[in-house]
């Protein structure tokens, strides 16, 4: 149902991600490595990635960085511990049980890098034998970055051949800076296929909203449908959220509803941003309010100006929407002026603002 509010997994869920789909499957079987999956928050990357990983049949696992430990040694256990669960059950001959048996010993809180390596290679040539890959998913990637996730994904890339790296994140520069799009990077220079999520076009955020209503038997009216769309974007995390909740509820109060806990959620993004950067927390926020509307970099500039009541100098105005758009709070829309990443971004600056 394209209204259930819980990550889609199943093919049939997903609305108008035929391309994206096909991308993946494609890039897993003509052999890419690395498959970077890029997007602002909540245009369905999670939902993508759980429908492909259940029709895989190689031996996975799917990491969710929001609750990793960040930290590396945790990080290689858990890869480690899942691979072992993921051989074991995919392959029943008992000589490869045997070697799996192997690998697992040692493996714990002491258990060192160079044990680790040897391991994983040892996976690679199980993997190597039964002619099978093991593809590691990992979702909210950005958030495993201090855990040195991409020191890791380096050495499977260098040091085996049968591992497939698939990332997503939200946070897209901190993600950037994780697959290596600046020279810092230990992937810097190595191959990797991106997939990138866009929000839906007014058209097809309609459409989607039609069909949805049409698997409830319930007909909305064209003008109201726009004004969803008005509201809430082509979001398709935000759509979804709104047609459950009008289910049972007219279209003004679900409109309302979702506003609030979208203000709550995205309060809390906002939060997580500023708590390095409470010096210039007011800045941030008058600053993510003014981007409700559309605006270029000279605006912006002049709009700070207007704020401090004195000159900004131009390295500050491009370090404040660098962070920001580094976090995925704003982004920039065709015409290359800056603007709201998510049009609910608004309600969590009117929470955080009230609250003083």
């Amino acid at each position: 149902m394209y209204f259930d509010p819980e990550p889609k997994e199943k093919k049939e869920d997903l609305y108008n991600f035929e391309e994206e789909y096909k991308k993946l499957h494609d890039s897993i079987k003509n052999r890419e490595r690395i498959i970077v999956i890029k997007g602002v928050r909540r245009t369905g990357k999670t939902s993508l990635m759980k429908v492909v990983y259940n029709e895989l049949k190689y031996p996975k696992m799917f990491i969710d960085g929001r609750i990793t430990p960040p930290h590396q040694n945790e990080i290689f256990n858990i890869l480690l511990q899942y691979a072992m669960a993921a051989l074991t059950e995919s392959f029943i001959d008992l000589k490869l049980r045997d070697m799996i048996k192997e690998i697992s010993f040692g493996v714990g809180p002491t258990f060192s890098f160079s044990s680790w390596t040897k391991n994983f290679e040892k996976i690679d040539k199980i993997l190597r034998k039964r002619k099978s890959k093991f593809i590691i998913f990992i979702d909210e990637a950005q958030r495993l970055k201090t855990g040195n996730i991409s020191g890791i994904i380096t050495y499977l890339f260098e040091h085996t051949r049968n591992t497939v790296v698939i990332l997503a994140g939200s946070e897209v520069g901190i993600l950037d800076s994780i697959i290596g799009m600046d020279a810092e990077s230990d992937l810097y220079g190595r191959p990797k296929k991106m997939i990138e999520l866009d929000r839906l076009k007014k058209e097809e955020a309609i459409e989607f909203l039609r069909y949805g209503f049409s698997q409830y038997q319930k007909e909305i009216g064209e003008s109201d449908l726009e004004k969803v769309v008005e509201n809430l974007d082509g979001i398709i995390g935000w759509l979804t959220l709104f047609g459950y909740y009008s289910r049972t509820s007219d279209l003004d109060r679900s409109l309302k509803k979702i506003k609030k806990e979208a203000g709550k959620i995205t309060a809390k993004e906002i939060e997580h941003f500023l708590q390095f950067r409470k010096e210039a927390k007011r800045r941030y926020l008058k600053l993510l309010e003014a981007l409700s509307t559309p605006l270029r970099w000279i605006e912006i500039k002049r709009f700070l100006e207007a704020q401090s009541g004195k000159k900004v100098n131009d390295r500050i105005v491009t370090k404040y929407l660098h962070e920001l758009e580094k976090y995925g709070l704003i982004t920039k829309n065709e015409e290359k002026r800056y603007v709201l990443a998510d049009p609910m971004v608004k309600e969590g600056v009117l929470l955080l603002t009230s609250r003083k």
